[in-house]
């Protein structure tokens, strides 16, 4: 059996307010744990620490200059491997359990014990009970907006919540968790989708093409009637089978004005140009690697792709979506009006 505790967040680094002088200490017993060494791992897989288990104990000590989270692992090919979270804070942390029935307990802060708390009473949840887990999800934010814990169920809420209220969440944490970095990308995405919702005005980028002459999304939207932007990679899944119909289905609006300005986040630019052939992408094609293409990306709250933006000559955002059905309503509506 695997002893592991989930909450279901992202593996990133949460920095959050200054801690005392004393450092931490982690205390481990747990019953039937393999003897054999144990490590204390960053959320990257980095060792931080590592220590000998003894008749199921063990113990880390050292020092965070902000809580935290990290994992407590032992090797792989043990009876009982484990992978446990812990939000390390500078106090006593007492991790206890029996590893024959897989039961982890974490106590010495709030933040750690209504961690498992949460674990518990979700795994209790059917899983098709969305409902009762963002009910619970919300009580424990209450609980626990003023610590660690709290911001951590911000990526909980996330897509859970709409993009309004996901904000609000953010704003309701403690003021230091403010500028958390994992907090501050969630409330940016929920912002730029409020932002560039229909019926407001377009994000303006510039995008450098292959022969190094850089065009602004500004020009091509006062120079056409309507234009689609379009974000994309090869990589992504389902690229190959949105795209061609998106792009077909624009082509027929062609004559009537319409252009596109796509942007890849492939960093292959072989590929690149052998998939846009393919896909027959027209208009304004720019790939300049994963990283500008994702911070253009990021200007629209988008995390997936493909994805798409209809943007009319008035610079109105008209549609966003994913698939061409997803914008075809809004593309004949827009047409028609357009040529009375």
């Amino acid at each position: 059996m695997r002893i592991k505790i989930i909450l279901f967040i992202s593996a990133l680094s949460f920095l959050f307010c200054a801690c005392g002088e004393k450092g931490f200490t982690i205390k481990g017993d747990i019953i039937d744990l393999d003897e054999g060494i144990i490590n204390l791992l960053d959320v990257y897989g980095h060792t931080m620490a590592s220590t000998e288990v003894v008749d199921g104990k063990f113990s880390f000590e050292g020092k965070v200059d902000v809580p935290c989270l990290a994992y407590i692992n032992n090797a792989l090919g043990v009876v009982y491997p484990i992978d446990i979270p812990i939000l390390l804070e500078n106090t006593v942390i007492n991790v206890t359990g029996d590893a024959r029935i897989g039961f982890i307990t974490i106590t010495g802060t709030k933040a750690n014990e209504d961690m498992v708390e949460f674990k518990i009473r979700k795994d209790a949840l059917s899983p098709s009970d969305q409902e009762g887990y963002l009910s619970l999800i919300k009580e424990m934010f209450e609980r626990d907006s003023d610590n660690l814990l709290g911001a951590l169920l911000i990526s909980n809420l996330y897509n859970l919540v709409d993009d309004k209220e996901l904000i609000n969440y953010c704003e309701r944490l403690s003021p230091e968790f403010h500028d958390n970095p994992m907090v501050m990308h969630y409330r940016n995405v929920c912002q730029a989708r409020i932002d560039t919702e229909p019926g407001k005005k377009f994000r303006d980028l510039e995008m450098k093409g292959a022969d190094s002459v850089s065009v602004k999304l500004s020009e091509v939207v006062e120079s056409h009637e309507a234009t689609v932007l379009l974000f994309w990679a090869s990589w992504a899944r389902e690229s190959s089978m949105i795209i061609p119909e998106l792009v077909d289905g624009c082509l027929k609006y062609k004559d009537k004005g319409l252009t596109m300005y796509t942007i890849s986040l492939d960093s292959d630019m072989d590929k690149v140009e052998r998939v846009t052939g393919e896909y027959r992408l027209f208009g304004y094609c720019f790939s300049e690697g994963t990283e500008k293409g994702d911070r253009a990306a990021s200007l629209y709250g988008f995390e997936g792709l493909p994805r798409a933006v209809l943007i009319g000559k008035d610079g109105t955002v008209i549609a966003r979506g994913r698939t061409f059905s997803d914008i075809k309503e809004a593309l004949d509506s827009y047409f028609d009006r357009s040529h009375q």
